[in-house]
């Protein structure tokens, strides 16, 4: 709605999410549709109002702590980029822009992703926003998500920053996000399927 404040992401990443969950939606992909760092829900939102469209029976998980990041170590750590508990988000936030937005709650697993993950995820996924920040979340999630992917699937990362396909000096480092990289590049090094990059604006 018109009156609805956003705070996080740009038009270019909203209108990439609203394409991509309506293709899996409108082409029968099956399985429901997850997001693993919903923060205030913003994304959410855009997501379960393409799916009462398109795929009103599908359900829509969302993941997060709600106390922004883990404490980090390794090179999550060394880079620099995040400390604990950053992206923090409280999960009444949540629950009232869902409220102002008008739009039915989600099934929310609130706790770190290795207390949620694979434990509450679907059995099948049709559709996966990624947005963990750092390289362990992702690490950890990704494995676990992509064996429930069903055919047709998509997966969609909230930030992968490649400075070799465009490079922006005067992006923050929060929207590059190094460990988002480096974990996705790792884990789909033996993949048959490859990383697309999306034109975001600064979260590219």
């Amino acid at each position: 709605p018109a009156s609805f404040t956003w705070e996080m992401a740009n038009v270019e990443a909203r209108m990439n999410l609203f394409h991509l969950v309506s293709q899996a939606a409108a082409f029968g992909v099956p399985g429901d549709v997850v997001e693993v760092g919903c923060n205030s829900g913003e994304s959410s939102i855009v997501i379960r109002k393409v799916l009462d469209t398109y795929a009103p029976d599908k359900k829509l998980h969302v993941y997060d702590s709600f106390n922004g990041l883990p404490e980090l170590s390794g090179s999550d750590l060394t880079n620099g980029v995040y400390g604990r508990g950053h992206m923090i988000a409280p999960r009444q936030k949540l629950v009232d822009k869902f409220a102002e937005a008008g739009v039915p709650l989600p099934h929310i697993h609130e706790g770190w992703f290795e207390e949620t993950i694979p434990a509450q995820l679907p059995e099948k996924i049709s559709f996966a926003l990624i947005d963990g920040d750092i390289h362990a979340s992702t690490r950890h999630v990704l494995p676990h998500i992509y064996e429930r992917l069903s055919p047709g699937a998509i997966v969609m990362f909230g930030v992968y920053y490649d400075e070799k396909i465009l490079r922006r000096d005067d992006t923050p480092g929060t929207f590059k996000s190094p460990g988002v990289k480096r974990a996705t590049d790792e884990f789909f090094r033996d993949k048959p399927e490859s990383v697309s990059v999306l034109y975001a604006n600064e979260y590219s």
